[in-house]
C-alpha cells in the first residue's frame, strides 16, 4: 500500500521550538560529526543546520514539509526541496555523502520511520553516512510532548539502522544525562564526564538522547 501523506506536518511552528536559535547552535555537531559532502538534512526546519554548512563551505540541501520552514529557509537563499520525508526522496541513488536527521523520526509513525532509514540509506554513496540524533524515550520531557509519537532509547534506535540495512553502528554520539546541572556548571568539563560514562556504562536509562551514526 502507498504510503500517505503526511498532512499533519504541512505546517509547523517552528519559531516557538527554536527560539532564540540560530545557526552557530549547530557548530558543535557539524564539528564532531564531521560530515561527508553534499549533505542532505532531513526535516530541515528553518534551514540552521543549512546555514551552518554554508558558513563552512559545506555543500548541502535540505528536505522539508512544512510550508513555513521552506519559505524561511529559501529567503536566506539556502537549498531546499519541499517534500514528505515518508514518501520515495526525489533524489537518485547514492547521491549524498551524509545525511542528517536531528529530532526528526519521533514525529513520524514507526513504519514511516522505517522508510525514511531505508530511503536514506538508498541516496547515500557506499561509505556515506547518517546521523540520527531523537529524544530518548526515558525522558519524561520528550514523552510529554504530544508531537512525539515515536520514540527511542539508543540501543532502540540503533537496532532500527540495523534492520534498515546500515552495515555499521556506533553508539559513541550518547551521552549520559547530566544530573549535576545546573548546580555545578561544570560546562565543557562536564560534556567530557558524560561522555565518558556513558562509554564504561552504557545504559539506556540515563543516556541524553537517543543518536547513531550509521554506515552504508
Amino acid at each position: 500500500m502507498r504510503p500517505a501523506r503526511d498532512h499533519g506536518h504541512e505546517h509547523f511552528d517552528y519559531d516557538s521550538r527554536c527560539a532564540g536559535r540560530t545557526w552557530q547552535w549547530y557548530e558543535p555537531m557539524l564539528a564532531r560529526v564531521r560530515p561527508i559532502p553534499p549533505v542532505l538534512d532531513l526535516g530541515a526546519g528553518l534551514g540552521l543546520f543549512l546555514e551552518c554548512c554554508r558558513h563552512h563551505g559545506i555543500p548541502a540541501v535540505g528536505l522539508e514539509l512544512s510550508e513555513e520552514g521552506v519559505q524561511a529557509a529559501a529567503a536566506k537563499r539556502l537549498s531546499i526541496v519541499r517534500a514528505d520525508l515518508g514518501l520515495q526522496f526525489p533524489f537518485r541513488d547514492n547521491t549524498f555523502g551524509s545525511a542528517f536527521a536531528h529530532h526528526v523520526l519521533e514525529h513520524v509513525p514507526l513504519e514511516k520511520e522505517r522508510l525514511i532509514l531505508e530511503e536514506v540509506r538508498r541516496i547515500l554513496r557506499p561509505g556515506g553516512f547518517v546521523f540520527v540524533v531523537s529524544p530518548n524515550v526515558h525522558q519524561p520531557d520528550a514523552r510529554n510532548d504530544p508531537d512525539h509519537i515515536n520514540l527511542f532509547a539508543p540501543l532502540e534506535l540503533a537496532a532500527e539502522a540495523r534492520r534498515a540495512g546500515y552495515r555499521n553502528v556506533d553508539l559513541g554520539t550518547n551521552f549520559w544525562r547530566q544530573f549535576w546541572e545546573p548546580p555545578l556548571r561544570l560546562g565543557a568539563l562536564g560534556n567530557l564526564i558524560s561522555g565518558a560514562l556513558w562509554k564504561i556504562a552504557p545504559i539506556d536509562r540515563f543516556a541524553g538522547s537517543a543518536s547513531v551514526i550509521a554506515w552504508k
